[in-house]
């Protein structure tokens, strides 16, 4: 039985090869990520049309996830040289060209901190507390020894910064994208629903098509999650940064709360961030990473995600090897399904008809089959959970590359000439001859039949025995 949880893997250098990026799609990958906070838009385009290519060639869906930078802070160090602090010392942050012993942030950084105010850099390991400020620079006392190194990422937690959603960055990264390349956009800090609309204009601006994921990571997010997650097409657990901007130990909580809001309403949800981190050197996981994974497959996520452990990491297939074999044994023990009946249309209404059937009857069914013009059908199916790999036929290739981040689907791409039937039998001639069902099985299918009155196709489902 194929895994049904998603597997994405960023590319990066020790994963940028035809030869290991085959390896990583036979592994268990669904879905590749190109992270634009390091890379030139060339560099990353080059590797999205590597990646595409195999992918049609071994004829499976993978779909391209274009992660954008956002109004990251990082600081800058004089002459990229990094130095230590003890504890106690003073340091400044300056908008100006940083001296020694100084980090260069933007102006409008300074501006929105003041005296008291606890920052932090390089994934909160190393904490400020700022005790004096003038109109160009911080002076903060380190709270505990480190290095601070070049360019790392700031963050400053519990604190506004009126910041721009798109930074140039990331509209030079969309200009140098077509429709054909990237199946995802990955929105990072976002705050509101007004972040996700902006970010929705630039793409209609670009006539692209990609589904935005919006990536949780600050406070501000937090306490809009409603209104982001209805106006996004799914939504990314961004844990490093989460874990920084809110205290770490309410990260299984806001995990767990996301991943359940998400699956409610519909929408695919990653679960992010050295899920792995260990294995970046070593062979084997730890206890607790293995523990990490599966809980957030009992959770009921749609996806896990690598970060650094495949762009640069000594092991990138035996990753997704890893994360895969994890997926297949907890799936069968993890009974997260998704009970709760929301939405008023056909589409909600037949899947949720599909899963009681499912559910009540679970030995009775062999295989699930559901054809599907826009994905939709199989994304709103998918938030159940079905314990059950679902074969979800469509002959849009935007929605065959877009369903492999839906849990459960296997997308599979056919001609539209497949879509011309209209009986039951005759679909099932098709599915027989194309070899997606064969003699014997119990199929449940989930696909329009009949017309109405006004000429229409009605979504329908069907119990079928394959004679």
């Amino acid at each position: 039985m194929p895994k049904l949880t998603k597997v994405i893997a960023t590319i990066g250098p020790a994963t940028e090869t035809e030869e290991i990026m085959k390896e990583l799609i036979l592994a268990g990958m669904d879905v590749a990520r190109f992270n634009t906070k390091h890379g030139t838009p060339e560099w990353h385009l080059e590797r999205i049309h590597r990646i595409k290519a195999v992918a049609k060639e071994l004829n499976r869906a993978v779909g391209v996830l274009l992660d954008l930078q956002g109004p990251e802070i990082r600081i800058n160090l004089k002459d990229e040289k990094s130095f230590e602090a003890k504890k106690n010392d003073e340091v400044k942050f300056v908008s100006t060209d940083p001296g020694e012993r100084e980090m260069n942030i933007p102006q409008i950084v300074i501006d929105a901190i003041q005296v008291g105010d606890l920052v932090s850099i390089d994934d909160g390991i190393c904490e400020f507390e700022i005790v004096k400020k003038t109109e160009k620079s911080l002076t903060a006392k380190t709270l505990n020894p480190c290095v601070i190194k070049h360019r790392k990422t700031m963050n400053t937690p519990g604190i506004v910064i009126n910041m721009p959603s798109l930074i140039d960055n990331d509209l030079v990264q969309l200009d140098n994208m077509t429709d054909k390349d990237i199946d995802f956009v990955g929105l990072s800090f976002v705050r509101n629903k007004k972040d996700i609309a902006i970010l929705r204009d630039e793409l209609k601006k670009r006539n692209l098509h990609a589904d935005v994921i919006s990536k949780i990571e600050n406070q501000a997010a937090l306490d809009n999650l409603d209104e982001i997650i209805e106006a996004s097409d799914g939504v990314m657990v961004a844990r490093g940064d989460l874990a920084v901007e809110v205290p770490f130990e309410q990260l299984a909580y806001w995990q767990k709360l996301i991943i359940e809001k998400s699956r409610t309403a519909g929408k695919p949800v990653i679960t992010a961030t050295q899920m792995l981190e260990s294995m970046t050197f070593n062979p084997r996981p730890t206890r607790a990473e293995v523990s990490d994974v599966a809980n957030a497959i009992y959770d009921g996520t749609d996806a896990v995600m690598l970060s650094g452990e495949t762009t640069l990491g000594k092991y990138p297939v035996k990753c997704v090897e890893t994360q895969s074999k994890i997926a297949l044994f907890n799936e069968p023990y993890a009974e997260n399904y998704l009970w709760e009946f929301t939405g008023q249309d056909c589409v909600s209404a037949i899947t949720c008809a599909a899963f009681n059937l499912l559910a009540n009857r679970p030995d009775s069914v062999d295989k699930i089959v559901l054809l599907t013009r826009t994905g939709r059908t199989a994304k709103t199916f998918s938030r159940f959970r079905p314990g059950i790999s679902v074969k979800a036929l469509t002959a849009n290739g935007h929605a065959f590359n877009k369903l492999s981040l839906a849990f459960a689907i296997d997308p599979i791409l056919v001609e539209p000439e497949f879509f011309h039937y209209g009986t039951e039998d005759e679909l099932v001639n098709n599915l027989k001859e194309h070899g997606i069902v064969k003699k014997g099985e119990k199929i449940l299918i989930i696909a329009s039949f009949a017309k109405d009155i006004n000429n229409r196709r009605t979504d329908s489902l069907a119990l079928v025995q394959i004679e």
